[in-house]
């Protein structure tokens, strides 16, 4: 299928969902928008994003429709709510779920879709939104709509190497988590080493700077984002915040329990995301969470 000639939506225009809209109109993809939030959608217009009013008209004209919502509860909105995308969808669309959700909830919405000739499939991104067109994509659900996402997928990620089927239908989103609890155990061990170089009267920012220089072990892209947001006090505009890192790490410990397996830095890792939030901070960037435990020295950030 040509890339010009396939009509993709994109539903949830937030800084993951333009990304991939301006992304994937470069590829010569017809784009549509919609985001429940009128300035948002206002926002994504401004830039060039096309929009369309609700989500039965996305339904209706597209083929490929990518999900990019906070959780669980906005993906069945969006495809099972009373104005969701099942209303109208018409036969062979394929939906590509890209939020990170407890698996169960794409397996119970795939249950619904294929009775109605209707596809999908999960394919969280791994990758910061700048990243788009570097993507990675953890990919679960049947093997012929994966490939009729591929052209978008592989647009979003630069190559069909960087699309991984990993499985059926939800284990897209069981890789999704995983990974996010080691981002969250990262931010976590960032969050109480650079509160502590302060409480010692250690530079931040020569912490990091000496550690990139070594090309150190510890060192990775995402450590050093967290530092030199940390050392820069550069929280606003956050790419993850507090509130969303809560989100996805209690997934994870909930998909755990399921297994029967007690997790004991994952259950660190929420205590620390939730008693930052309770500091206020859970609308900030994740970096932010050194504030708590600097806080909780009686040191002043």
């Amino acid at each position: 299928m040509q890339a010009k000639r396939m009509n993709i939506g994109i539903a949830g225009l937030g800084i993951m969902g333009f990304n991939a809209a301006a992304k994937l109109r470069k590829h010569g993809f017809v784009v549509r928008g919609y985001d429940i939030s009128p300035h948002t959608a206002e926002r994504a217009a401004k830039e060039g994003v096309s929009l369309v009013e609700s989500l039965e008209d996305m339904a209706a004209i597209s083929e490929l429709v990518l999900i990019f919502v906070p959780g669980p509860k906005e993906t069945e909105d969006v495809i099972t709510g009373e104005k969701g995308l099942m209303r109208h969808a018409r036969q062979g669309l394929v939906i590509v779920n890209m939020s990170a959700v407890n698996p169960d909830v794409n397996i119970r919405m795939g249950k619904m879709l294929a009775d109605i000739g209707v596809g999908i499939i999960d394919a969280p991104v791994l990758g910061r939104p700048s990243g788009v067109g570097k993507w990675a994509f953890p990919v679960g659900g049947n093997r012929n709509h994966v490939d009729a996402a591929m052209p978008a997928l592989t647009a979003l990620g630069g190559s069909q190497d960087n699309v991984f089927h990993v499985g059926p239908l939800g284990d897209g989103n069981k890789l999704k988590l995983l990974n996010n609890m080691m981002f969250g155990a990262i931010n976590a061990c960032a969050a109480e080493i650079m509160a502590l170089a302060k409480y010692m009267g250690l530079s931040q920012k020569l912490l990091l700077d000496v550690a990139v220089a070594a090309n150190a072990g510890t060192v990775s892209n995402l450590y050093q984002e967290i530092g030199t947001r940390i050392a820069e006090s550069h929280y606003d505009k956050p790419t993850f915040t507090v509130d969303m890192l809560i989100k996805d790490n209690h997934l994870c410990l909930e998909m755990a329990r399921q297994h029967g397996v007690p997790m004991i830095v994952g259950n660190a890792v929420d205590s620390l995301n939730r008693l930052a939030s309770l500091h206020g901070l859970g609308a900030e960037d994740n970096a932010s969470m050194w504030k708590m435990v600097a806080a909780s020295w009686h040191q002043k950030p």
